[in-house]
């Protein structure tokens, strides 16, 4: 029995050397097709929160979950004496867009390139991870989306045009235009406007950027490190400048791709287990 599983250990490890069947692009379709998991269960969360956003005076969503306005202002409220979006765009906006936007512009669409992106590298580059990159995400994902149906919130510039706080507008879209690419910009609004516009808490935007840290970190070099943390907090400043969230919405996105990591880590044994066994069951 011990040589059978070492044969059969010896010839799983051998079909890993071989060059896959499939060419480049198929590959890569292949190891994007799990994500569109995220995409339907962002429809799906999407139909349930309309009632929401309907402006029919419908104040809960199709499962019954209210409306929350204030709740995670007050959270900001708590933890530094006001709300960070209204006090930084009182004193960062000046009637026309700053260099500061145009950054804030560009990292606030990285998500959307950011998994995607990261989900092909680890398929070509370290394949034996996979598995545990995919948990990770899903579950940050899910978790997240789930969270949005319980807990329906109002982002700062939502609440903002409620009079619920002080004046908040959404600006991430505004930076485009500082470096001559309205259309562009134009293209981001059109894109919010057909977005969930109570999907809040937490934030994902936050969480996915603290993924790609908290993943990557054991695999790269002491700079990479340093440039993911800054990424990282770079799109939490820009979450909270442009208006789009509130520092417990980042915070609640940590939290959920803290989760999907630790989910993740028995992925991982189970998928080395087999390797790592001297022998086999007798």
């Amino acid at each position: 029995m011990t040589s059978v599983a070492t044969s059969r250990s010896q010839a799983d490890a051998d079909a890993d050397d071989q060059p896959s069947r499939h060419g480049p692009v198929a590959q890569l379709l292949i190891a994007w097709s799990p994500l569109s998991a995220i995409l339907v269960a962002y429809w799906v969360a999407q139909w349930i929160t309309a009632p929401l956003g309907l402006g029919d005076g419908s104040d809960t969503n199709r499962l019954g979950a209210g409306l929350h306005v204030l709740g995670p202002a007050r959270g900001d409220q708590a933890l530094f004496g006001t709300v960070p979006s209204v006090w930084l765009q009182a004193r960062l906006i000046d009637g026309s867009p700053q260099w500061y936007d145009a950054l804030a512009a560009l990292v606030y669409v990285t998500h959307f390139v950011t998994i995607p992106l990261i989900t092909a590298v680890v398929w070509f580059r370290v394949r034996e991870r996979f598995a545990k990159w995919l948990t990770a995400v899903l579950t940050m994902s899910l978790v997240g989306i789930a969270g949005y149906l319980a807990y329906p919130a109002a982002p700062p510039w939502l609440a903002a045009e409620r009079g619920a706080i002080g004046a908040v507008d959404r600006i991430s879209h505004v930076g485009w235009e500082a470096m001559g690419l309205d259309a562009i910009g134009r293209l981001v609004e059109l894109g919010q406007a057909g977005s969930n516009p109570v999907a809040a808490m937490p934030s994902l935007h936050a969480g996915a950027a603290f993924l790609a840290a908290a993943f990557l970190w054991p695999s790269v070099s002491h700079l990479v490190r340093v440039l993911l943390v800054a990424y990282a907090l770079a799109m939490a400043l820009t979450l909270v400048h442009t208006g789009e969230h509130y520092v417990v919405d980042v915070l609640a996105g940590w939290f959920v791709a803290t989760l999907g990591v630790a989910t993740a880590r028995p992925v991982g044994r189970r998928v080395r287990e087999p390797a790592e066994r001297p022998g086999g069951a007798t």
